[in-house]
């Protein structure tokens, strides 16, 4: 098959713009795969960022066709055209091309505080999560997050306000308030019940989960912490 794959090409605080290159390829080529045939055959200079090549780091994230993916996920034949335009994550500083610095996303994660805090530091016994808690039953399809800023990305919140926590680390605060071994659940639903950049930001847009490459549901994670402020806050008045 033969593509026309345009780039968008910038430096750090440089104007971008775009460049084209044609390739013949086999039809299971991937975007990361044309990516490195760009480089290799007629563009050394061209910079992006990858590691595992199998969707599990989620390094190689990028915008393709306007959408945001991991490049090694996704097969040039699946877009449907001959015509593929790739730019980088919007919301985040753009080092070269389509590398960025994730610098904006984990400032975010970080506010979560996403470090498991144990109830009892001093246990020596596991401690046991029942099979009909809260934690066991909603949870399993939230716990696979690759920390790609895809989700982020497709955001649009974070445009207007650059302090709004996100969908991946409002999914992680979610996944620490609801499991019983942590100790930090006050601290964490204050930080996401902030008015001006916690859950209530969220428009329901749906981008977030239509993105993400593991799947999670992540409005609907929003969607439980907003039920969970407001069932705090009503037994604190009770």
């Amino acid at each position: 098959m033969n593509y026309t794959i345009s780039i968008q090409r910038s430096r750090q605080g440089s104007r971008a713009a775009w460049k084209s290159y044609l390739l013949e390829v086999p039809e299971e080529t991937t975007v990361l795969d044309a990516l490195f045939a760009i480089r290799q055959q007629q563009d050394a200079t061209l910079a992006f960022r990858c590691s595992c090549r199998v969707g599990m780091c989620g390094t190689c994230a990028l915008r393709i066709n306007g959408v945001a993916g991991l490049a090694c996920k996704t097969r040039l034949s699946a877009l449907k055209s001959q015509q593929v335009a790739l730019t980088p994550l919007p919301h985040f500083p753009v080092i070269r091309d389509l590398a960025v610095a994730l610098d904006p996303f984990f400032e975010q994660w970080r506010r979560i505080g996403p470090a498991f805090r144990p109830q009892n530091p001093e246990a020596t016994e596991l401690a046991r999560i029942p099979a009909g808690s809260q934690y066991a039953q909603l949870t399993p399809g939230k716990r696979d997050c690759i920390t790609c800023g895809a989700c982020y990305a497709a955001c649009s919140i974070p445009e207007m306000n650059k302090r709004y926590l996100g969908p991946a680390a409002i999914n992680k605060a979610l996944l620490r308030i609801l499991d019983p071994r942590d100790a930090a659940h006050k601290q964490r639903l204050d930080v996401v019940n902030d008015l001006h950049t916690g859950v209530w930001r969220c428009h329901t847009q749906f981008t977030c989960g239509e993105v993400c490459p593991k799947g999670i549901n992540l409005t609907h994670s929003i969607t439980l912490l907003k039920r969970g402020v407001v069932r705090d806050q009503a037994e604190s008045n009770a």
